[in-house]
């Protein structure tokens, strides 16, 4: 696929974002290459030069994270393979969250990348946006929780109604006439048999 150099290479971002994420949490000096293997590595990929050869894979798509089948079973297979490396020491886990943050476009207020970014809405395939834990506690009449999907996962308040759902549990919360009736009489047997 043609590479658009004016675009950022997520791949190079991701590979910084990890090397200096252990730096400065760990104190843990992170080789470029090693880095740039663990990113293909989750990705699915063997190799650094088995991503890069892949003519459909497209480095500067910014939205990769979000359809790329990523896990750890390939960092669990290669990175113990490697040459001495502090990745070798890491959890894998952990490891696969700073990788999928590096991969993840920053967060939209306040621009950073961070292990705390989330897609916006229910459809992490296709989100509205990204945002940090921190902005969202910031700018919190921005954002909103739906009550039905719970504090997994965030959506911008404008796509949350006044009974704080989301559109695809719209009306949940509101209930229809047979429903009204069912809940009235379970609540008078209640009181007439306690």
């Amino acid at each position: 696929m043609h590479q658009d150099i004016t675009l950022p290479n997520v791949i190079d971002e991701a590979v910084e974002f990890v090397r200096d994420h252990f730096r400065l949490d760990r104190g843990l000096n992170i080789r470029q290459a090693h880095a740039h293997a663990a990113v293909s590595h989750f990705l699915g990929y063997n190799s650094k030069i088995a991503l890069k050869s892949d003519t459909y894979f497209d480095p500067c798509d910014a939205d990769l994270i979000n359809y790329c089948k990523t896990g750890v079973e390939k960092l669990a297979e290669h990175i113990p393979r490697m040459k001495q490396t502090p990745l070798q020491d890491l959890n894998l886990d952990e490891l696969h969250d700073v990788i999928r943050a590096g991969l993840a476009p920053a967060c939209e207020n306040c621009g950073h990348k961070c292990l705390s970014i989330t897609p916006l809405g229910y459809q992490e395939s296709e989100p509205d946006g990204w945002v940090c834990n921190s902005c969202v506690a910031r700018y919190d009449a921005e954002y909103e929780h739906c009550r039905f999907c719970g504090d997994g996962y965030v959506y911008r308040a404008s796509d949350i109604n006044e009974h704080g759902e989301c559109s695809a549990h719209d009306g949940e919360s509101v209930l229809d006439d047979e429903e009204t009736e069912d809940y009235e009489s379970l609540a008078e047997y209640y009181l007439n048999h306690d």
